[in-house]
């Protein structure tokens, strides 16, 4: 089996367009707790980042006064949102065991 490893952060904001070409989603998931807590940890910092990134969006889309679409948008970011607490929930329990 092989180490989870993603070089590719969003430890900063940025205004360019932004497009995951090379960003593959299909690792193996890991056996040890260890590493189980490793990829939920990776994948709850990730998620967050484009759930930030889909929030912008959508006041972006507010401003410019697309509000059909900036609500969808808004939609979207609090289904994702609430995906990402229930990893955090996941991550914080495995965690404790």
């Amino acid at each position: 089996m092989s180490e989870h490893s993603h070089e590719h952060t969003h430890d900063h904001e940025h205004d360019h367009d932004h497009h995951h070409h090379d960003h593959h989603h299909d690792h193996e998931v890991p056996e040890t707790r260890d590493k189980m807590i490793t990829l939920l940890d990776y994948n709850c910092q990730h998620n967050e980042s484009h759930a930030s990134e889909l929030k912008r969006l959508a006041d972006k889309l507010k401003d410019q006064g697309h509000d059909a679409e900036a609500a969808k948008v808004a939609e979207a970011y609090e289904a994702f949102d609430k995906g990402n607490a229930a990893l955090r929930q996941a991550l914080e329990l495995l965690k404790r065991d």
